[in-house]
């Protein structure tokens, strides 16, 4: 089986051991470390957790053929064009895609066979290895390349569930230490950014969004501390995704409590709480934070003023797509701000277009574009509703371009079906967090 430009293949990899391995694994391998590794990671570096997958993937089977699979269902898809694909078909790809499909298809069959074999082995007693998490975290990002739609949350009730297990067993055995750096950064990943921007997207009954999920509370956090590069994945805040996180479930909430007849007082409590949220998410100092990350991963070195104005722009487009999101689970309760929602609409789109040939920062773009696509019906002039349709969407076709993922055909497809319904007539709410959006379980990062 060949591909195009096979020719010119260059392993990165000198590790004798994947020298043993046959060519099509050698060459997914080296796909993964070229074009893989730097995908998920706001900055790529030595540290880069899903680089440091590598050495453990050669002794490990599952992890080795989730990466092989991962790799494969990639480079698939770039042999799709923005403007053909479907999501679920392969009625446009071209042939080098139809043999890396079959490939992935494989390759996956093969690490969820070996990962279950592998958890039949271990014994209640023995402490789940950080490549088993980190096996189920890849098949994570296989269902995003798949489409991020539904598979994902099973895999990563699997996760939680592991991760829980692992924490049980960390603190009945004292002279334990935990786990490895890698293992920490993953399960960081799982419990913040995947569950975090997962339930904002998906159903109400969403397992992931219970009252008490992950146990964020309003005002838990002054925004001021700095991530690890390490677990800067999507370089969305830590406060900001704190703060996603908890209108998901105050969007939970207040449903729970309408459905419930609970009295007014109720209902009143969780709209106070959310406002509270809001205020405090408009308050997030971006450029400080950019600062200070900076200056954290720079050892001392305040970053050059280009690098913190572009990370303060990343920041304030999450920041903004977040007020959005929070004003949207209140609906008309919002409170009155100096900025309207169609004043926010822009300012997103502002700074979107501001990070364009930012590939970096840009790839990390899709949710906030996805929630300023959701919110165009702000704009009332027709004739710039359009114009911003036309921008969202080369946006879009951008982060294709920079990513492969299905899952920006995802978010496309979900607009284009809500703009066709506005401009039928029908209620304002098909654009918005109580509308269609949320009859299945997305995941857009």
């Amino acid at each position: 089986m060949t591909y195009a430009g096979e020719q010119c293949l260059r392993f990165a990899l000198q590790d004798p051991r994947v020298q043993n391995l046959d060519k099509l694994s050698r060459y997914y391998i080296d796909y993964y470390s070229q074009r893989i590794c730097k995908l998920y990671i706001l900055h790529d570096s030595s540290s880069n957790p899903f680089r440091s997958l590598l050495p453990y993937a050669l002794e490990d089977l599952p992890l080795l053929k989730s990466i092989s699979a991962l790799a494969a269902r990639h480079f698939a898809n770039t042999g799709y064009l923005f403007d053909t694909t479907v999501v679920d078909s392969s009625a446009h790809a071209s042939a080098k895609s139809a043999n890396a499909n079959f490939d992935a298809l494989r390759f996956k069959s093969q690490a969820i066979a070996a990962l279950a074999e592998s958890l039949r082995a271990d014994t209640p007693k023995s402490n789940v290895k950080d490549t088993t998490m980190a096996t189920i975290l890849l098949l994570i990002f296989l269902e995003l390349l798949e489409s991020g739609l539904d598979g994902w949350d099973v895999h990563l009730e699997g996760a939680r569930s592991l991760v829980q297990f692992c924490q049980s067993l960390s603190r009945s055995s004292a002279g334990k230490k935990r786990g490895s750096e890698m293992g920490e950064a993953l399960r960081a990943f799982i419990d913040r950014q995947i569950e975090t921007l997962g339930a904002a997207l998906s159903s109400p009954d969403s397992p992931f969004m219970g009252p008490d999920s992950a146990g964020y509370q309003c005002g838990g956090n002054d925004g001021r501390e700095s991530e690890s590069i390490i677990r800067s994945f999507l370089g969305c805040p830590e406060f900001l995704l704190r703060s996603i996180h908890f209108f998901s479930n105050q969007r939970h909430l207040i449903a729970e409590a309408n459905l419930a007849l609970y009295n007014d007082d109720v209902v009143s409590d969780r709209i106070q709480d959310t406002v509270a949220m809001l205020e405090l998410t408009q308050t997030f100092d971006s450029f400080a934070w950019a600062s200070g990350f900076l200056q954290c991963q720079s050892s001392g070195s305040s970053g050059c003023p280009a690098e913190i104005q572009n990370l303060c722009m990343l920041s304030e487009a999450y920041k903004t797509a977040t007020l959005l999101y929070g004003r949207q689970v209140i609906g008309p309760l919002s409170p009155a701000t100096e900025n309207t929602e169609s004043e926010l609409v822009l300012q997103l789109l502002n700074l979107i277009n501001a990070l364009r040939d930012q590939e970096t920062l840009f790839k990390c773009l899709l949710w906030p574009t996805f929630i300023a696509g959701l919110h165009l019906h702000y704009l009332q002039v027709e004739r710039e509703r359009h114009h911003q349709q036309m921008f969202v969407l080369d946006s879009l076709r951008r982060l294709w371009d920079l990513t492969s993922c299905l899952n920006v055909m995802t978010a496309t497809n979900i607009l284009k079906g809500n703009w066709r319904q506005s401009a039928l007539g029908f209620a304002e709410t098909q654009n918005t967090l109580q509308g269609v959006v949320l009859d299945r379980h997305w995941l857009l990062i």
